[in-house]
């Protein structure tokens, strides 16, 4: 049975991403727990101090009408729902409710209601992706949907610089079963050649992936960012694993400078593997 997060606003984009998450996961006994985050300070008390409480109905309110859309929408008798609502900033909540359950993936909307249009990702998208620790975040972007029929490609942007443990390894694999995907592993290539470290890296990944149709790929003299850009673009690829969440390197990789330069937004979803899984 696994444990699939949704962090919702109740926003139009946090539906697609329930609805993605569903078809995902439709051959699988799961439970999905609807995660609802608000920062008590986030709301200014009017002269009768009811904004807080009234906030916290309302939220209530929210929840109760999306289980019973979920109720109407999935009828998949291997998935089971769970509602928390928590007051705290979503990032803290997740690392809270991580303490007593074990959750296998978060999965959620690329950006909230609020967010402005241009804006790639939202506030507690890249929250949850920079702070949230041992659990891979797949962000789903408002235009994307899950085809099950349709055979996809998987790019792995890694650097070899660390072993993947076996349940990285794991995961990977699953997700590749799931999408019906290819996995293509690109090093974007920032010295003459791999060193020893890194050629056992990839090596093993080889040897990980042996059952699953795979292939290594190297772009030379091209910026990281760039490099994954403009693979992904000229292949069609369909999903975007990263496996590391260094801060500066995410708001460089979505930077709207190098997004104009290209000429294009980001419409696949996006797998960012935990610091520790």
């Amino acid at each position: 049975m696994k444990n699939i997060l949704i962090p919702t606003d109740f926003s139009v984009n946090a539906w697609k991403a329930t609805v993605y998450a569903f078809r995902l996961f439709e051959n699988e006994l799961c439970n999905f727990y609807f995660l609802n985050a608000c920062k008590p300070e986030f709301y200014t008390p009017d002269i009768n101090g009811h904004s807080l409480s009234q906030a916290k109905e309302d939220n209530k309110a929210l929840m109760g009408k999306l289980l019973k859309e979920v109720a109407i929408v999935n009828k998949n008798p291997h998935h089971r729902f769970k509602s928390l609502i928590l007051e705290s900033w979503l990032n803290d909540a997740i690392t809270e409710i991580q303490k007593d359950i074990i959750f296998d993936l978060i999965i959620m909307g690329t950006k909230g209601e609020n967010e402005p249009d241009d804006k790639i990702f939202g506030t507690n998208s890249m929250n949850v992706v920079e702070t949230v620790e041992h659990m891979p975040v797949l962000l789903i972007p408002d235009q994307s949907v899950y085809v099950p029929e349709v055979k996809k490609e998987m790019v792995l942007a890694t650097r070899f610089d660390k072993s993947f443990s076996i349940a990285e390894i794991n995961f990977l694999i699953d997700m590749a079963k799931k999408f019906k995907a290819s996995i293509r592993i690109l090093y974007i290539q920032d010295t003459d050649n791999l060193s020893d470290d890194q050629e056992t890296r990839k090596e093993e990944l080889h040897e990980y992936f042996k059952d699953i149709s795979h292939s290594f790929h190297t772009l030379t003299d091209i910026e990281v960012a760039k490099g994954i850009h403009s693979f992904i673009q000229s292949r069609g690829s369909d999903i975007l694993v990263l496996n590391h969440k260094k801060r500066g390197f995410i708001k460089t990789l979505f930077s709207k400078s190098l997004l104009k330069e290209l000429g294009r937004k980001p419409q696949i979803p996006t797998i960012f593997m935990p610091t520790n899984l």
